[in-house]
């Protein structure tokens, strides 16, 4: 009897232990509502990507916007399923507590199933990569508004239009929404754009606020031709409220494929020829009415030379994308900057609010704090000139250091300020002089009958006889 109860007792713990230590997934376990029970984790594995097609073979989302349709799997939106994570965590299931706890617990799931969902859980750097697709389908920049003005014309405005732009927040709520409803389509969210200014904006910007205009030889059609380049290209910008305006970014590069011309140049305190020549009066005029304007100056450098169009310190030079100049819209309205060439003369005038034109009276002056003597001249020798002749082919510099100072009067023309604005230095520039080197020909000698009667003691006069003409 005793050994009968021990056989009995030994045979149900061997059971026991046989259904806990099993190195299977518990049967009564699903993943998807999918029977992995009684598998390995391998085999699990291996089922489960035979149901592939089932569960991510299927679209699980239709994404539209007016005409723009497209259908959303599983792993377009969805945050990365580990189904290996998933299986483990089925087959730890029933593996914690007593041998008898488990065991009652794996027992259980014979009537009592434990399923497993593959997670529904939208990632939003998948979705905005989905959405990042439909961009050029969907969005629109907007386009601002737009103004003209020609020299002796009143301004032409043309209308700007709102943009579109897709709101990946508002959309990837809306996906979640649907998915936890059981939904099958979702709308894209998408925002109107306004633009940065509107008709109405520039509507109230065209008060004159400050103008400057300097001279150039109009018969150095290369100069004059970068003039008219650069210019045009400046011609109509509109300068956002604290946004800096940059001279090299609007001009574009100086090469003969956008236009401009070999023309003198600045190099090493020497005039030598180069590409887009002059164009650094362009900047020196904006530069001028941006100081009547007082508005913010960023970035200006003057020439290592003075220039003959405009006084020293008022200069402003432009290179490359290593000298700029730039300065700040301060104002809290958009400014119109307009330039035009006429005949021998670039002008620049800046339009904004009637509220920032200056109330006082602004001039400048400078003040030589240094001068520096040319260096001697250099001689250049010229084998096509007489001997001893002289060219100045280039006149001397004197160099100098100024300081500028802006000065501001009342409306009966009393000072009321006087402001540093900058110091500018000059170098001295040697002259340069073409000295003949050239000889003269020789003087040739005549003949005479008395040279030819060599050794004789007599000379016999010779009667000429005139030629018959």
């Amino acid at each position: 009897m005793l050994v009968g109860i021990i056989g009995l007792v030994f045979f149900q713990l061997n059971d026991i232990l046989s259904v806990v230590n099993s190195n299977k997934i518990y049967t009564g376990i699903t993943i998807n509502n999918i029977e992995i029970g009684g598998l390995t984790k391998k085999e699990a594995f291996e089922k489960l990507l035979e149901k592939d097609k089932k569960i991510f073979g299927t679209p699980i989302l239709n994404l539209y916007y007016k005409n723009v349709n497209k259908d959303l799997y599983y792993n377009d939106i969805m945050a990365n399923n580990n189904l290996e994570e998933l299986i483990a965590k089925a087959f730890d299931i029933g593996r914690e507590g007593t041998i008898i706890d488990r065991y009652i617990g794996v027992k259980s799931l014979v009537k009592n199933p434990r399923n497993l969902d593959i997670s529904y859980t939208p990632d939003k750097e998948k979705v905005a990569k989905v959405l990042e697709d439909l961009k050029k389908e969907i969005e629109v920049n907007p386009i601002n508004a737009s103004m003209l003005k020609s020299k002796d014309t009143s301004f032409v405005i043309k209308a700007g239009k709102e943009g579109k732009k897709i709101n990946l927040d508002k959309t990837f709520d809306e996906i979640n929404v649907a998915l936890n409803e059981k939904e099958t389509k979702v709308k894209v969210y998408v925002d109107v754009v306004k633009p940065e200014f509107t008709s109405k904006d520039l509507e109230k910007i065209q008060t004159q606020i400050s103008t400057y205009s300097t001279k150039f030889n109009k018969n150095d059609i290369s100069r004059s031709t970068n003039l008219q380049v650069a210019t045009s290209l400046i011609n109509g910008s509109i300068v956002k409220p604290g946004e800096i305006f940059s001279v090299n970014n609007t001009i574009k590069a100086r090469t003969e494929a956008n236009g401009y011309k070999t023309a003198h140049v600045i190099v090493n305190g020497e005039y030598v020829d180069g590409i887009g020549g002059g164009i650094c009066q362009v900047a020196t005029t904006l530069y001028n009415a941006v100081l009547y304007a007082e508005f913010q100056v960023v970035e200006r450098r003057n020439h290592s030379l003075t220039s003959a169009y405009v006084k020293p310190g008022r200069d402003a030079t432009v290179s490359g994308s290593t000298l700029d100049f730039k300065f700040k819209n301060t104002t809290n309205k958009p400014i119109y900057l307009q330039g035009y060439i006429d005949g021998g003369t670039i002008n620049y005038t800046i339009y904004g609010g009637e509220e920032y034109v200056p109330k006082n009276k602004i001039d400048f002056e400078y003040v030589v704090i240094k001068r520096i003597p040319p260096p001697p001249e250099k001689i250049v020798e010229d084998p096509t000139m007489e001997l001893g002749k002289r060219k100045v082919k280039e006149k001397s510099k004197e160099g100098m250091v100024v300081k500028l100072y802006k000065l501001t009067y009342d409306a009966n023309n009393v000072l009321l300020k006087k402001e540093y604005v900058s110091q500018s230095t000059y170098k001295a520039m040697r002259a340069e002089v073409a000295v003949g080197t050239k000889q003269p020909k020789a003087v040739p000698t005549t003949t005479t009958l008395q040279d030819s009667i060599i050794g004789s003691d007599i000379v016999q006069p010779v009667n000429e006889q005139p030629e018959n003409n």
